[in-house]
């Protein structure tokens, strides 16, 4: 192996290490939500057998177990079925989701668009605004949405989430990009052809940013489908929590359930993923978002 070869390996390896350390909770996770109560008391544990005393290992390890041995769906069906909360909480994080995830979508497209339309002489001036606020921490923000949503008598509610997180800077700003990354001929052979600033958006550009609007959907369907801080603040009643909040309290200490209703959790965003990876990869790429 010549020495480009060696640094190769040695990459490749690196990278599928690192890859496996951040994979495996996932895979914790999954393998635990199919093993029984016993099962994972006597997978997971930290407990010395007096085989390690006799050997002289005094210390504490941690003891896991990737393969359920013997499988079990009743978990499952404990979550499932015989947890009704489960289902309501699930649809609560749904209720905030999705309207954020298709409101993003709709006002991130139209305010790219006027800034690209805009020929104001300080509209980048402007633009610069919405990425100060974009890399503003949430933390800093949190006091100040809860003020207008107080204003607005809206603080215990649902729209106190969703309403922040559909006028987002960042969807403005990663549409734009990909905006920006059109050719000029295409706007100025429709316009040629008689196309109106409507046609030209819904029939020239959207097409051309469907990588960069799916990237943009799994971004903020993935970052509201975990969201905790905003709940916490607004959300006050027990029964209008989203399930990322009460994901903790819904089974207790039983953590067959909690591995099942955590396998059940992830399944949304994971099958986001994996598949639109593809058009992930893709729309980071167009929007030049390093």
């Amino acid at each position: 192996m010549n020495r480009g070869g060696y640094k190769t390996f040695l990459i490749r390896a690196f990278l599928l290490c690192l890859g496996l350390l951040f994979l495996f909770p996932l895979l914790v996770s999954i393998a635990g939500s199919f093993m029984k109560e016993e099962a994972i008391l006597t997978s997971y544990t930290s407990r010395l057998s007096s085989f390690d005393l006799s050997e002289g290992i005094t210390e504490g390890f941690m003891r896991i177990r990737l393969i359920p041995n013997p499988v079990s769906f009743d978990q499952y069906l404990g979550v499932l079925i015989f947890q009704p909360a489960f289902l309501v909480l699930l649809l609560n994080s749904l209720k905030i989701t999705l309207p954020v995830t298709l409101g993003t979508l709709l006002v991130a497209i139209l305010s790219a668009y006027g800034f690209c339309l805009w020929q104001w002489k300080h509209k980048e001036k402007v633009f610069l605004v919405y990425i100060v606020v974009m890399l503003m921490p949430l933390q800093a923000v949190l006091v100040p949405n809860y003020i207008v949503a107080a204003l607005l008598g809206i603080e215990r509610s649902y729209l106190a989430i969703i309403l922040p997180g559909i006028f987002s800077p960042f969807g403005v700003f990663l549409m734009r990009q990909g905006m920006k990354a059109v050719p000029q001929a295409y706007f100025e052979a429709a316009r040629i052809d008689g196309a109106g600033n409507w046609r030209i958006l819904w029939n020239i550009l959207v097409p051309q940013l469907r990588p960069i609007i799916s990237a943009l959907a799994m971004l903020t369907f993935i970052e509201y489908w975990n969201v905790v801080e905003q709940a916490v603040i607004f959300i006050q009643d027990l029964r209008l929590e989203p399930l990322s909040v009460y994901l903790s309290r819904l089974a207790d200490d039983r953590r067959a359930l909690i591995f099942a209703a955590s396998a059940v959790y992830m399944f949304l965003p994971l099958w986001f993923l994996l598949a639109g990876q593809e058009d992930l990869e893709k729309g980071i790429e167009l929007s030049g978002v390093k």
